[in-house]
């Protein structure tokens, strides 16, 4: 699957002033989002909550609807991103092996992760997807119940195990007009300072979750964006953008990022 080179994201101003600010991207857990099937599964419930989205689209066309829906005719802005902007952070091998990974190789390698193991050590939650594989996933669109409600309990005997891998990459067809990508993780609450050994643990975390007993670290997590994607965004003004709102969005831009490019829309003066 060829990732794009670009991606947008419908906005309001309030929005984008806290981007700018904090140069973080906000995601949000799946129990927080619009379309109210995507927390759920056949088998167990609010499970959404431990899975952060953020929503984009790769449709350079500007879309009316997602307009309305999701930054505001007259006071919202589009802002365009290359794709993956994240800071990515160094942790040493031998760091991993602490924390209960199989490292094959040297452990004196540094490698690149997405979170610093030292701030997950520090808070207590496990974020598997930053040590490896890219969050950005394409949204897939269907109607077939299996997938928008998947049966993710498949323990035995020996192991309780939930596939959480396809939570928040499906969606009801009727929401294909978005043409949505998605950067994507889960955070898990977990206690590297514990005596238990990585395997227990987690499997107490996994049967808590399964009877309801385990609640989110977070609402929501901010990554933070990279110094060449926060110089290079670019935003587009709403089709209806009010002269206030176009000063306010001036000044914030001139405030916290002036290289930023900024454009009106191709709508402006047709809706």
């Amino acid at each position: 699957m060829e990732i794009p080179k670009y991606l947008y994201h419908y906005t309001n101003i309030d929005s984008l002033a806290l981007i700018l600010k904090n140069r973080t991207i906000r995601l949000n857990s799946l129990d927080r989002m619009d379309d109210l099937q995507e927390q759920e599964t056949a088998d167990i419930r609010n499970i959404g909550q431990f899975i952060y989205v953020s929503s984009w689209t790769d449709d350079e066309r500007e879309s009316i609807p997602m307009w309305n829906m999701y930054a505001n005719i007259e006071a919202g802005v589009r802002i365009k991103m290359k794709a993956n902007p994240f800071q990515r952070q160094k942790t040493f091998a031998a760091n991993l092996l602490k924390a209960g990974h199989n490292v094959v190789g040297d452990l004196n390698a540094e490698l690149d992760t997405l979170i610093s193991l030292e701030e997950m050590i520090s808070k207590n939650y496990y974020v598997a997807e930053s040590f490896g594989g890219d969050i950005l996933k394409k949204v897939e669109y269907t109607d077939d119940q299996n997938f928008l409600y998947p049966v993710i309990d498949h323990s035995d005997e020996q192991k309780i195990k939930l596939e959480i891998n396809s939570l928040g990459i499906y969606k009801n067809s009727h929401w294909s007009f978005q043409r949505e990508w998605r950067y994507r993780m889960s955070i898990f609450p977990f206690n590297f300072k514990s005596f238990e050994v990585m395997d227990i643990q987690l499997n107490t975390i996994v049967n808590n979750i399964y009877h309801g007993l385990e609640k989110q670290v977070f609402q929501y997590y901010d990554l933070a964006i990279d110094d060449e994607a926060y110089t290079q965004m670019e935003v587009t003004l709403s089709p209806k953008i009010t002269a206030g709102n176009r000063e306010l969005i001036r000044n914030t831009i001139l405030r916290y990022n002036p290289q930023i490019t900024v454009k009106d829309s191709c709508l402006l003066g047709l809706i």
